[in-house]
């Protein structure tokens, strides 16, 4: 099937076209990436590619950029087919390409200056144009004052804004930009677009491609490309889409676009109140420090958590939320403080503390050449469950996941939001008091979220199982009961969501936590600029 996508015109954009896509099929292995897509992108704007991980927006990205070999159809960019090598050759210098990944594109041993002086020699910048256009850039994204700073030493928010740099070195036609702030938080975020707006400001005509997976972001540009499974949904301004599915945010939009059979029974998800009055301590922490070497990853974080409650954990990769949690799961021992789990200290090797915790990493504790029975299974018997008991707990957990039709089914050829929901039977199949998940929901799309936070909820509300989850999605922070915003290894603030917002005086949990961040930021500068004076 052919999905096709060819605007005339779209929105009032110019009708002359920055990429086309003719039929254009890749795989890997089995796997189809994209499947026969047909899409023309109208030149001079902001287009957004939004859809979850796995289907197709990066294979995508990197064909448009010339820098996979097509295997079938067409790709033309800026008058020409990428694939011929001449044509490559002569529009490189007008294409700037970011891959996805914190700093993937840089040195990381080299400073935030030699990075960017590398990318202008590479683009053959003479010396002087160099000096100009690297102190230029450095200057306009705040990085001037960390130009001899190795970029490994960068937070992620600052290495995406170095790579941007880079990319930008060279004044491209056409700039290419593969899921730039996934991980990133909240105020880099939207320094990041910030910077997109005032370089375009400059150069109206530069076209932009964007992957993400925030909604939230995409809903501010030009004209979308929503996909899925390999294929285009739907293109249009936001305006258009949302008008078209009749619904009122481009979250929303992009569920009412998705095929009947993925998003058939889903319905939005709904919190029942927590039953009112204090219930015992699930988690305790006091002071907890994790140092590497110099480096501290987790400075002195206190918390408490109760039983059934749904406690979130809100920051950016690399602020110490994974740290955290395996402090709390006894997976690694706290420089300084204490953690506590129902009153007990934590200890990896206690049969009691296994006994009540379930731990859902970021990757899937999963065997991918295990078919889904083997899967819980195997973990029925790590846990040491009675076969009889094994047997009635995997038969009510297929039941209440929906994983039934796909027993048979290998780990690693599930769709993302089914090895999730196997994951999270894995969790708790030894009927664990806390659970305790990190990112459990990136990638998958939001029918897949939403069916997941409905089992989380269940378990929470019906069974009394604490659920302490990490994130970097506002709206999922939305709907935990408590939640704590991290960042740099501290806690800024941790309440109710909509406390932190009212505290705030913010029109949304981003802007709250954005102005948390900023105070944390002064008040640091305070204390440098205090401790400089002392000396």
């Amino acid at each position: 099937m052919v999905s096709s996508a060819s605007p005339e015109s779209p929105g009032g954009f110019s009708s002359k076209l920055v990429v086309s896509i003719q039929d254009v099929t890749h795989r890997y292995g089995k796997v189809v990436a994209l499947d026969g897509i047909s899409l023309d992108i109208p030149s001079g704007i902001m287009v957004g590619i939004v859809g979850p991980d796995g289907v197709g927006k990066s294979t995508l990205m990197a064909l448009v950029a010339g820098s996979k070999k097509m295997q079938q159809g067409r790709v033309t960019v800026l008058d020409g087919d990428i694939a011929d090598a001449r044509h490559r050759r002569a529009v490189g210098p007008r294409i700037a390409y970011m891959p996805q990944g914190l700093g993937k594109n840089l040195y990381l041993e080299l400073s935030v200056y030699d990075n960017v002086d590398f990318m202008a020699r590479l683009f053959g910048l003479s010396a002087a144009e160099r000096k100009v256009r690297v102190r230029e850039l450095l200057e306009a994204t705040g990085l001037g004052k960390f130009a001899e700073r190795p970029a490994g030493k960068l937070s992620g928010g600052m290495k995406q804004k170095v790579g941007l740099c880079g990319a930008l070195v060279h004044d491209p036609d056409l700039l290419i930009l593969d899921e730039p702030t996934t991980g990133v938080d909240p105020l880099s975020r939207r320094q990041f677009w910030s910077l997109i707006d005032d370089i375009r400001a400059g150069r109206p005509g530069m076209s932009v491609i964007i992957s993400t997976a925030y909604m939230d972001e995409a809903q501010q540009w030009d004209w979308i490309v929503a996909m899925d499974a390999g294929r285009v949904l739907a293109t249009g301004t936001p305006a258009e889409l949302m008008e078209r599915s009749g619904t009122k945010d481009l979250e929303q939009c992009f569920i009412a676009l998705l095929p009947e059979e993925k998003r058939r029974g889903h319905k939005e998800v709904t919190i029942p109140p927590r039953a009112p009055g204090k219930a015992e301590l699930a988690i305790e922490a006091h002071g907890l420090t994790r140092r590497f070497g110099t480096f501290t990853a987790v400075d002195h974080v206190t918390l408490s958590i109760e039983r059934g409650e749904i406690f979130g954990f809100l920051g950016s990769n690399g602020c110490g939320k994974s740290t955290t949690m395996k402090m709390l799961t006894g997976l690694l021992p706290p420089t300084e403080g204490t953690a506590k789990l129902f009153g007990s200290s934590v200890d990896a090797g206690s049969m009691e503390v296994r006994k009540n915790l379930g731990y859902m990493t970021q990757a899937f504790s999963l065997y991918g050449e295990l078919s889904v029975q083997q899967n819980l299974v195997l973990h029925a018997r790590l846990y040491h469950l009675p076969p009889d008991k094994a047997k009635a707990r995997i038969e009510e957990l297929v039941e209440r996941f929906g994983l039934g039709a796909h027993l048979e089914a290998l780990a690693e050829a599930l769709p993302m939001g089914l090895r999730q929901r196997l994951s999270l039977a894995v969790a708790v199949l030894h009927g664990p008091q806390i659970l305790i998940l990190d990112e459990p929901t990136s990638g998958v799309d939001p029918v897949a979220r939403d069916s997941f936070w409905e089992l989380l909820i269940d378990l929470s509300r019906k069974q009394g199982v604490t659920i302490f989850v990490t994130t970097h999605f506002m709206n999922e922070g939305m709907r935990c009961d408590r939640i704590s915003l991290m960042n740099a290894g501290r806690v800024l603030a941790a309440d109710a969501p909509q406390k932190l917002i009212e505290a705030r005086n913010a029109d949304s949990l981003e802007t709250a936590f954005i102005g948390y961040m900023e105070d944390a930021i002064a008040e640091k500068a305070r204390a440098e600029g205090k401790d400089t004076a002392a000396r």
